[in-house]
């Protein structure tokens, strides 16, 4: 019998036996060999000893099965062990395969009932019972939300779900390995061992971040139990390897609520959730919330993941920010790298933190304040690094930091444009590249260059010339190569996200096998195309993929107005705004609120009143991403700008704005005003229009927010919930006149005729000749009798005729008659039937094109051949570059286009394609002081300051020549 005393002899003898009979130590080759042959036979139906099966059809097996990994894990397919595939396979997982029996294919097994039980048989050691049925709750709740399926605990032992903490070997034919390899596995729905789900014993379990949390392994095992099996989509609840997520917020991805539909339906919530999408390298509207270097790679952060980048390898790698740093938030708003002290610094809102290398450093997070900001300053938009210079960034100003000092420089902030001329847009990102860097190669560019990246752009400004000499898409720097193929892929993953978010379609997540019926798809394409007046194909044309990357709301689509719910049952309605937006001052932000209401309020019974605290029939709020326990998600910039709920309670009525949006009162960017009028028509009952005049047409479109935009249809929707307001006599206005000199005057429509050029703006038009002093102001009618007011778009074609437009009806002038037979149909012209009217229109002389615009479009006409060109309509900010989504009013000069939007003007080249100079709308008048509308201006010989319009002094011909006009309308004869 052995003792204590005999154990240091045997430890010696076991030494000396080790020398003597030395066991030989596995090669690198032979152990990576061991874990490819154990993790394709567990995981992709590997046959268990194909490698020492012969060495030909053996090697043939395995480099397929290695392919079928490689592609499910979305990893270069090589066929080969390669260090990434390697490394995946090393990582802790479910013990559930990839492929084989535990796909999910139409007809296979799935729960009969939607009432189900479960019962716990066993527990871990390092959970307290009561944290375990938590975790458990947790879990089954997630896919309750998203389906009809409900889940009751039993405490017998035979329940449909029965859930054990096992190790080893434990009767099931499916062994675990001990800890940190396989965490768990799970059993389709079926009779016996069906739908249960065995936790390894051997694994540390926990309610937090540290080694594997109970509820995020059981609520991928319980998908397995209802029938799901493992999806590629990197950022789904089933994808096979464990990845750490904030518990408290987390919810189901789309992928996952798709999966589970598919099986079971939707879920009986009257509001069906929504889930995050995962963002892919080559989606060409993919954006960045902060870019960063470190030590040599490049980080590029989005929601809960970033991309890792080295200039020196081709691959890209796609990470849970969690994964690496499971203190830090996501969201991460800002970063920069400081060379000097080999740190990087991250923000997100009025805090920031450390890293060096990847180690956050203790004491942090720290607030900004601590940078010298103001209070004022509530977030960092962007930062950058540069000569021992720290540059950072806040909507359209800019503060610069001293990083040998610590402490800001005099004089800052500064406005961006000032220092970055040709950044116009919000910065959401930045980072500094110069030379040296094998990336500036690739991509192109030299010298010292700030990237800035706005929306799906990125920006190279020169520091050395101080331009812009770049632009191009984001998704460059992830090394994305497209091809036709992958465009089509992914503009059916576009097409079926937006048709199931939008248009109810049913599709199946990524997990299941893909059918070859598309009908359901088409069907939802024509009833999207139908709703948007588009030509209905059923086919992805460009036209339609162009409106499902509009920028618009987040609620389901309805034909003409509609109400989801009878509204509300009372006139007198409270409201709150829990939070405000950093980029616009609070007293604007109350001003849009108040202002989005009282459009509802002036057409109906209804009152508003703001209140600051308690619960509010609509409450107010700008969010980010997935939110609280609201079912919808935001899904970043450009994309779903707000959503509202409609009446009743809970939710009922709260309005929702998308905080990564760049809201603004008159600027760039998305008006609050606008949509939060949209999104109020939500909360008070109504349904979107198909109407692409209403204020309930679900696209955004940037109309003049001093201009009443409720539409007929939308005043006839409200109405019908509501009523009208009560009939009360009131003296009639008379019509406002506008000023000329005003600065914010807009127009209605522009044209030339022969030697002038003519301002239309409600019952009255300015003119202007080329060689006369004077402007006149005359009423249309004075002119055209026949003409109605309110003109809407004008030109003059190629042979001296000027064409009036007015919804959908045009009239044709030669000289001062209108032509007999007129109005005529604008459909005449080759429009389609969904246009309703013509916002702007200008002719090209030089290529005898005439320009129609019809809000976000515009269509080309052949004034030869008098016909449509085809490939149109295409939409405005790509065909004209800078002038923005929509055009009031434009003309030619001098080989010159004049596009005007609001109160600016844009003088446009259109053989360079680009602005030239931006100007406000009054500019062709000389105005040195405020004027009546209705007076004569005196246009000065030089050349006007801000416009740079040529007008000349001819006193001596003023009187004759208008004479002469007045005496040739009366009697020229045509």
């Amino acid at each position: 019998m052995f003792t204590l005393k005999t154990l240091p002899l045997l430890l010696l003898l076991d030494i000396q036996l080790s020398k003597a009979f030395p066991i030989p130590s596995e090669s690198p080759e032979e152990k990576n060999t061991k874990i490819v042959q154990n993790y394709l036979e567990n995981f992709y139906q590997l046959p268990k000893g194909e490698h020492r099966s012969a060495r030909k059809n053996s090697t043939s097996v395995i480099v397929e099965k290695l392919k079928e990994m490689q592609r499910f894990f979305g990893l270069n397919v090589t066929g080969q062990p390669d260090e990434e595939t390697l490394a995946v396979m090393q990582k802790p997982r479910c013990g559930v395969p990839d492929s084989g029996g535990y796909m999910i294919t139409p007809g296979n097994p799935k729960w009969q009932q939607t009432h189900l039980t479960y019962s716990i048989i066993s527990y871990p050691p390092d959970l307290s019972g009561a944290d375990v049925v938590k975790s458990f709750e947790q879990a089954f709740k997630l896919w309750s939300e998203a389906s009809p399926l409900t889940f009751t605990r039993i405490s017998q032992k035979e329940a449909d779900i029965r859930i054990t903490f096992v190790r080893g070997d434990h009767g099931d034919n499916s062994p675990f390995d001990g800890p940190d390899g396989i965490l768990a596995h799970a059993f389709q729905p079926g009779q016996g061992i069906g739908g249960d789900a065995h936790f390894d014993l051997d694994e540390t379990w926990t309610t937090d971040d540290e080694n594997y949390n109970l509820f995020l392994v059981a609520a991928h095992e319980f998908g397995h139990s209802l029938g799901l099996a493992h999806s590629s989509d990197p950022g789904a609840l089933m994808y096979p390897n464990y990845a750490f997520r904030e518990t408290s917020t987390y919810s189901l991805s789309q992928d996952d609520i798709n999966g589970i539909q598919a099986i079971y339906g939707p879920s009986n919530n009257p509001i069906q959730p929504t889930g995050s999408t995962t963002p892919t390298a080559c989606d060409p509207r993919l954006t960045f919330d902060a870019i960063v270097t470190l030590r040599g790679e490049i980080l590029f952060f989005q929601d809960k993941y970033f991309w890792r980048r080295h200039p020196q390898l081709r691959s890209v790698e796609l990470n849970f920010i969690s994964l690496f740093w499971r203190s830090l938030p996501n969201g991460i708003q800002a970063a920069y790298e400081d060379f000097d002290r080999d740190l990087v610094f991250l923000f997100k809102g009025n805090k920031y933190w450390a890293l060096n290398g990847y180690d956050i450093q203790p004491g942090y997070p720290k607030d900004i304040s601590n940078y010298g900001f103001p209070s004022s300053v509530r977030a960092i938009d962007a930062a950058v690094s540069y000569e021992s210079k720290t540059y950072f960034f806040v909507k359209d100003q800019y503060w610069r930091f001293d990083n040998q000092r610590r402490s800001m420089d005099a004089g800052f902030p500064k406005s961006i444009a000032s220092a970055f001329g040709g950044i116009e847009r919000r910065i959401d990102a930045v980072f500094q590249q110069d030379l040296h860097l094998h990336l500036n190669v690739i991509l192109g560019l030299e010298w010292d260059y700030f990237l800035f990246f706005t929306g799906p752009y990125y920006y190279a400004f020169d520091l050395n010339t101080r331009r812009v000499t770049r632009i191009a898409r984001s998704n460059k720097w992830l090394n994305c190569r497209r091809n036709q193929k992958m465009e089509n892929e992914e503009n059916m993953q576009l097409a079926e996200a937006y048709l199931n978010q939008f248009y109810s379609l049913e599709i199946e997540g990524s997990h299941l096998v893909q059918s070859t019926n598309r009908s359901p798809i088409d069907g939802k394409i024509q009833e999207m195309q139908a709703f948007f007046g588009l030509t209905v194909t059923g086919k992805l044309d460009s036209n339609t993929l162009e409106i499902m990357k509009t920028p618009r709301c987040g609620v389901p689509d309805v034909g003409q107005y509609g109400y989801t719910l009878p509204g509300w049952n009372k006139y007198n309605l409270t409201y709150r705004i829990m939070n405000y937006t950093p980029d616009m001052a609070r007293a604007d932000v109350d001003e849009a609120i108040q202002k989005g209401l009282q459009v509802w309020s002036t057409v109906t019974p209804l009152t508003f009143t703001k209140i600051s605290k308690g619960i509010a029939d609509i409450m107010i709020a700008f969010r980010t991403r997935v939110h609280g326990q609201c079912p919808r998600y935001f899904d970043g910039p450009l994309g779903v700008l707000g959503h509202a709920f409609p009446p009743g309670l809970g939710l009922g009525g709260d309005t929702h704005f998308d905080e990564d949006e760049n809201w603004t009162k008159d600027g760039v960017g998305f008006n609050l005003f606008l949509v939060a009028a949209h999104e109020f028509g939500h909360s008070l009952g109504l349904s979107h229009s198909n109407d692409p005049t209403a204020l309930m047409f679900p696209n955004y479109v940037s109309l003049d927010p001093s201009k009443y935009p409720l539409s007929q249809d939308d005043i006839s929707g409200i109405q019908s919930i509501y009523g009208g307001l009560p009939k009360t006599p009131t003296k009639p206005k008379e019509p406002t006149v506008s000023h000329a000199c005003d600065p914010d005057v807009t127009f209605d429509a522009i044209t030339t005729f022969r030697r002038e050029v003519m301002f239309f703006k409600g019952r009255h038009v300015w003119r202007i000749y080329y060689d006369i002093t004077n402007i006149e102001f005359e009423l249309i009618s004075s002119f055209w009798p026949s003409l109605p007011a309110d003109i809407q778009a004008a030109y003059e074609n190629p042979k001296d005729k000027i064409l009036v437009f007015k919804d959908d009806n045009f009239w044709m002038i030669r000289g001062y008659a209108v032509l007999p037979d007129y109005p005529k149909s604008i459909y005449t012209l080759g429009f389609p039937r969904h246009v309703k009217k013509i916002d702007a229109a200008v002719c090209d002389h030089n290529t005898r094109k005439t320009y129609f615009f019809v809000g976000i479009w515009c269509w080309r006409y052949d004034e030869v051949t008098q016909t449509m060109d085809k490939g149109y309509p295409r939409r405005v900010v790509k065909y004209f570059p800078g002038i923005g989504l929509r055009v009031d009013a434009a003309f030619q000069q001098k080989g010159f286009f004049y596009f005007f939007r609001r109160s600016k003007q844009f003088e446009y080249d259109p053989k360079a394609k680009s602005i030239t100079r931006m100007m406000k709308t009054n500019t062709w008048f000389q105005c040195k002081e405020p004027l009546n509308s209705s007076s004569d201006f005196n246009i000065s010989k030089k050349e006007l300051h801000s416009g740079g319009v040529e007008m000349f002094h001819h006193k001596n011909l003023n009187l004759l020549i208008f004479s002469i006009v007045h005496v040739l309308k009366k009697i020229y004869s045509y």
